[in-house]
């Protein structure tokens, strides 16, 4: 068997999310076919390259040998082969602009100012918890551009390959029934919610539960994190007075929830934009983060959380 660049992807892949499962998720395939080629780069090879258990895959120290040298060898031949494809012109312009998207502002939001900057293109949207996942994406060349939202000091780690552009970053609000006892509060200061529930969204390798339990205990306590669920029911939750939780700055009014600015804004969003260097949307990155800032911008502003953000700062302070 002739060793291929799709082989060196496998191992790289497979090394970096230390699953078969998530490898192919990443590789846009299915698990079992991974594992196929897998095995059959290990018999070319002569030697095994992971060690399968129960918590997922660890390199030998053959492997290890093999990854070192495809991580250096496969951002030069992605590079290569993707200057070369958009140098010639047939992608200056390309056919479909495949786009992925974190659960943040700028998911669907972003549609329309992408058919605007690509008239005649195909936009198809992919949504997706995990930015690693949308890097590793965007990296490979399965989607064009994505949209990740982070949190301070959890960022993905950088692909050298990968272009990111962060379009803005704001504070973020509590989210409470309207009947609860702090929802008459202008702003609410963290430590009053040390008692609360939480609801958290899951966002598998973007940390958030990470980021909630340090901010909180800062301010001397530990988080109750009683639930975690889709963006759905967790606003169920919070309507219904079971649970509070943290709202994006682009929070869309929902009956039934109170968005309420915290007391020294201890909570922030990174939203970033991220697209390959080579790619063909490279000469439209100064445009692509116009348009997500335009986009952020009009979202807060219709947002009740920034409303309340508002009439915070202009109340006079005694």
């Amino acid at each position: 068997m002739e060793l291929e660049t799709r082989h060196l992807r496998v191992v790289c892949a497979v090394a970096e999310h230390s699953s078969l499962t998530r490898a192919a998720a990443a590789l846009g395939m299915s698990q079992p076919n991974l594992t196929r080629q897998l095995q059959r780069l290990e018999r070319a090879l002569g030697g095994e390259l992971f060690v399968r258990h129960e918590r997922g895959t660890t390199p030998t120290e053959f492997g290890s040998y093999v990854l070192a040298r495809a991580r250096a060898v496969l951002p030069v031949l992605d590079e290569l082969a993707m200057a070369a494809m958009y140098h010639s012109g047939g992608s200056a312009r390309p056919d479909r602009v495949r786009y992925g998207a974190s659960h943040g502002p700028l998911g669907s939001r972003m549609l329309p100012p992408l058919r605007t900057l690509l008239p005649s293109v195909e936009i198809t949207l992919l949504t997706e918890y995990s930015n690693a996942l949308l890097c590793d994406l965007v990296a490979g060349g399965f989607l064009e551009l994505a949209a990740l939202l982070e949190f301070p000091g959890y960022e993905v780690p950088n692909k050298p390959e990968l272009h990111r552009a962060v379009a803005g970053t704001a504070p973020m609000c509590v989210l409470l029934t309207e009947d609860h006892p702090l929802a008459a509060r202008s702003e609410i200061n963290l430590v009053d919610l040390a008692g609360e529930d939480w609801v958290i969204v899951s966002r598998d390798d973007n940390r958030f539960r990470e980021y909630l339990t340090v901010a909180c205990r800062e301010h001397g306590f530990a988080p109750t994190v009683r639930y975690e669920a889709d963006p759905t029911d967790a606003r169920d939750l919070i309507r219904g007075g079971i649970a509070i939780g943290l709202g994006q700055s682009t929070f869309r009014a929902s009956t039934g929830i109170a968005a309420r600015p915290l007391a020294g804004d201890p909570f922030w969003e990174k939203n970033v934009l991220v697209w390959h260097r080579a790619g063909p949307l490279a000469e439209l990155g100064d445009r692509l983060l116009a348009a997500a800032r335009e986009v952020l911008h009009e979202a807060t502003e219709q947002s009740p959380a920034s409303v309340a953000r508002y009439d915070r700062d202009r109340a006079p302070h005694v």
